[in-house]
Formats: structure tokens, sequence, C-alpha cells
């Protein structure tokens, strides 16, 4: 078995297929020994090792090859699991349920947003991990919605983390971070994103979660690519169903229609996860805000919540129609003990 340092220095070889680094880390004794079998020079592999090694130290970056323990499970049990990943943050428990939520970096802001919203407000009070892209759009929504909520979440990025574009996603990633979630990719730090390495990503994305559901999607995307990897993989794929002349629901409609994916209206749609069925009775507890028992106001909730007091109305207005709370004279609301 290679040691950490001989399998970075394999990741930089060009070409080298992940099956195939992982076969020759498990079978051979050294690097050269490896390299032997590819054909291949050490040049100055270890040298690039190296400085990976002192780079990730800086950035405070854990790099996990698939050995590791602290490896995510599911993702080692994915289609080609990385060799390698670099972390920065906490990954959380492998026993907390995950989902994956996916969609258009062109996202509508009067339904792929509020949507995505309400759903993720939901999975988090649930205890669930978000796994997302980091990118524009419903990826970030579902980041900045679980950092909100206090949630744990998991960014997929398909660039080194040290190369995270653009400024606003770099920022998120630090709060991402900073609220106890982490980044997380298959490359070293100092390599910048191509456009092959984002289908990869979202094989990833799949691969740590336990069901993706598709919000938004245009016929064509990265969603629609991720909802593919899911399937594969035997993770189940949900789509959220929109309005028939919207260019941006056609790839969920797509999925509905052809059985890839089932219909997703409401966050308890989710049956097929059954660590986060198991967080699905409802009490006063379970409901972010409520956890006194006692009516509380809607300008308290919007404080709890970090957002405006129209976001608050909202989302008071979701909890009303799940039957969670309920409404009291004077702007307060209290929540209903199941």
């Amino acid at each position: 078995m290679l040691s950490v340092r001989d399998v970075i220095a394999l990741r930089f070889v060009p070409r080298l297929p992940n099956d195939e680094l992982r076969r020759l880390a498990t079978e051979c004794t050294s690097l050269d020994d490896a390299l032997v079998r590819l054909g291949h020079h050490q040049l100055d592999l270890v040298e690039l090792a190296e400085r990976q090694l002192q780079r990730c130290r800086e950035l405070d970056v854990s790099i996990l090859p698939w050995t590791d323990e602290r490896y995510p499970p599911r993702l080692r049990d994915a289609i080609s699991p990385p060799a390698v990943i670099f972390v920065r943050g906490i990954l959380p428990a492998p026993s907390l349920p995950s989902i994956g939520v996916v969609g258009t970096r062109s996202c509508t802001m009067h339904y792929g947003k509020p949507v995505t919203e309400s759903l993720v407000e939901t999975w988090v009070a649930r205890r669930a991990v978000i796994i997302s892209g980091l990118a524009h759009g419903i990826d970030t929504i579902a980041h900045q919605t679980t950092v909100q909520r206090h949630g744990s979440t998991i960014a997929v990025i398909a660039s080194g983390i040290d190369r995270i574009t653009p400024i606003v996603a770099q920022q998120l990633a630090d709060r991402i971070v900073a609220a106890g979630g982490c980044i997380l990719s298959e490359h070293p730090c100092g390599v910048a994103a191509l456009p092959p390495a984002f289908p990869a990503r979202n094989r990833i994305i799949a691969g740590l979660s336990d069901a993706v559901v598709v919000v938004e999607s245009k016929h064509r995307g990265g969603a629609l690519i991720t909802a593919e990897f899911a399937r594969q993989q035997q993770r189940p794929v949900y789509a959220v169903p929109g309005p028939i002349t919207s260019v941006r629901s056609q790839g969920c409609h797509a999925l509905i229609a052809s059985h890839s994916a089932r219909v997703l209206t409401c966050a308890d749609d989710v049956v097929e996860v059954p660590k986060l069925a198991a967080e699905l009775t409802l009490s006063h507890e379970a409901v972010l805000g409520f956890e006194s028992g006692t009516p509380q106001h809607l300008d308290d909730l919007a404080m709890a919540w970090s957002c405006s007091a129209s976001d608050a109305l909202r989302r008071v207005l979701d909890l009303e129609l799940e039957g969670r709370i309920t409404r009291l004279p004077g702007n307060r609301f209290l929540a209903r003990i199941a």
C-alpha cells in the first residue's frame, strides 16, 4: 500500500483514471514500482507531492485517501470514487441523512428560489446534510439556506480548494466552513476548474447523497448529469415540477415523464431515506425558533432566522401549511406538539 505522499504523486500523472490509481496504490509497495507499471518517469512527481502537502497544511486542508477511516463511506461505495479527496472544514457524521440539492444556475426568483429555501429549511430542521456544487443559482441558495438555518452542508467543487471563483463563491465557501460545514474536491490545491471537471464533480455530489433532488433544470444541464449519476448508483432521484411554460423546468418534467425521477411537491415526499424518515415526528423542539415552546412574535422569528420580516412571513406561512405551527393574534405563532 502506498503512502499518502505517493498517492498524491500519482494524482499528478496525466490522465490516470481513479480506478487505476486506486489499484496501483493497493498493489504496489513503492512509487517507483507504480511508475514502472505505468511506463512513466518520476520526473518531479515527488516534489509536486511535497509541495501539495505543504500547501494543504498552510490552508488547513485535510488530505484523505479512499482508505482513510474519515473518507465518507457513501462516496467510497459510489461509482469511481476519488482515490484521494481534499477537505477544508468538518465532514459531517456519516450517520446523518444527506440530500443532494441541484438545479440550474439561472434559477427563477419567484419559484426556484423560494422552493429551494422551503425544502432545505425543512430538511435541515430534520438534521439532514445538504450536498451541492457551490455554483450560482440553486446550488448557492441551497448552501446559503443551510448556513442561515445552522445546518451542515458540503460544497463539492471542480477546482482546487484555493482556486474557487468567482469571489462570491469563495466568500460563501468561507461561510460554510465557519458554520461547521466543509468544501470538498478531488483536485489538488492550485488546480483551476476546467470544463471536464464539472461532470466529474457531479458524480461526487450523487455519491455523497442518500437522495438527489432537482429543483429547476433546463432541458440540458449539470443537474441532469447529477441525476443520472444518482440513478446509476441506485440512489433515489426526485424532481420538482414547475410551470409548463417555464424552460427552467423542462429538465425536471423530462425526468418525471421518463420515470427517471419521482415527483416532489413537499419535503415529506422524500420517503426513500430511512434516516430522514426517522426525523419526521414533529414537536415544538423540531421547529427552529420555537425551542422554548412559547408563542413567538414574527419580529423575534426574523431575528432567530437571520432574515427579513418578509422572508420570515413566508416561512411561517409554509410552516402553517405543513401543520407545524398555529397562528395567534398579534402576529404571534406557536409550534404544534405532535
